[in-house]
């Protein structure tokens, strides 16, 4: 037998993985016992700026929407923090504009109905891996950057949490073809793209409301960046909506799958090029769940999928064709 081949037996035999071998991971979780959601709360809005991360938007305690329309109670609380970190992610959007369907990401915490089993609380957020897989970016230079980014956060909330436990998600199955749903609007030169920009934000929000979905967050990082005094003069517009579906949440996060949070609410970014006429939109397909998180039941596939393709539907009543 090689060296190789006596190597590899050997990590076989302790059970460990080689880089190689190893599932690609969705996520990392961490488990803290008890409630520690006070705790967490003052590590996102007072330490996370160590790491040169924000809060973008804070939706918490969503288990309360939950039950006062459905009256169903599934967990004791789940929360989503979508963070950013506007400085450093500034150059990897401009190398990359499908970096904003992680633009701003979620944290997400939740605890488990109070029994003798699991009296826990687990927070975490997809891996760097996971969503640099699902925005397709190859080059070696940027995924480390972008991943060092996230470990600046993470080292935060190692030192902050303390965590009793971890647990790592890994991917049983391949990613779909099409991670991205992508689509782009062509439209007349405005002789106001403020104007043309406010005006598409407000039917866009209106559309959707209509379709039963609720826009959970809102930043416009070409103002934000223009603010700061930092160039972003590839777009001459860039914006990142947070869409949210009651109905199709509760039905996932509130019936024995709240890490599924992790993926939520989803970050739709658009875009308009330099100079351009186009209005580009994406977002992360929920076939990334499905395939990240191992969803079994034929039922809730289908439903999932069903409310994604309404998504696809609702833009397309707003004038966009899919990318091919």
């Amino acid at each position: 037998m090689n060296m190789r081949k006596t190597v590899l037996a050997l990590f076989a035999a302790a059970g460990i993985m080689t880089a190689s071998q190893a599932a690609p991971i969705t996520a990392e979780f961490h488990t803290s016992k008890g409630n520690v959601e006070k705790t967490f709360d003052d590590m996102m809005r007072n330490k996370i700026g160590e790491a040169g991360f924000s809060i973008m938007k804070a939706n918490t305690h969503i288990e309360n929407f939950y039950y006062q329309k459905f009256k169903e109670k599934g967990v004791e609380f789940i929360s989503f923090y979508d963070i950013i970190n506007k400085k450093a992610i500034r150059p990897l959007l401009l190398k990359n504009p499908d970096f904003g369907a992680f633009t701003p990401f979620n944290f997400l915490i939740y605890k488990t109905l109070d029994n003798k089993n699991d009296n826990n609380t687990h927070y975490g957020h997809l891996a760097p891996e996971m969503m640099l897989d699902i925005i397709g970016e190859k080059d070696p230079a940027t995924r480390a950057e972008f991943t060092k980014m996230v470990k600046g956060l993470d080292d935060v909330v190692m030192k902050t949490m303390k965590p009793d436990a971890t647990k790592i998600y890994e991917r049983q199955h391949a990613l779909p073809e099409k991670t991205l749903t992508k689509l782009v609007k062509k439209f007349d030169k405005p002789d106001d793209m403020d104007e043309f920009i406010e005006d598409f934000v407000m039917e866009h929000d209106g559309k959707f409301t209509k379709h039963n979905f609720i826009i959970a967050g809102f930043i416009d990082l070409k103002f934000e960046y223009g603010d700061m005094d930092l160039p972003f003069d590839k777009y001459d517009a860039y914006w990142v909506s947070l869409l949210c579906h009651f109905q199709f949440s509760n039905s996932i996060f509130n019936r024995g799958k709240p890490e599924a949070g992790m993926f939520a609410p989803c970050s739709i970014y658009f875009y308009i090029p330099k100079g351009k006429n186009e209005l580009h939109v994406g977002y992360s397909s929920v076939n990334n769940w499905i395939s990240g998180l191992d969803f079994k039941d034929p039922k809730r596939i289908e439903y999932m999928r069903k409310i994604d393709a309404e998504v696809v539907q609702t833009f397309k009543e707003l004038g966009f064709e899919l990318e091919k």
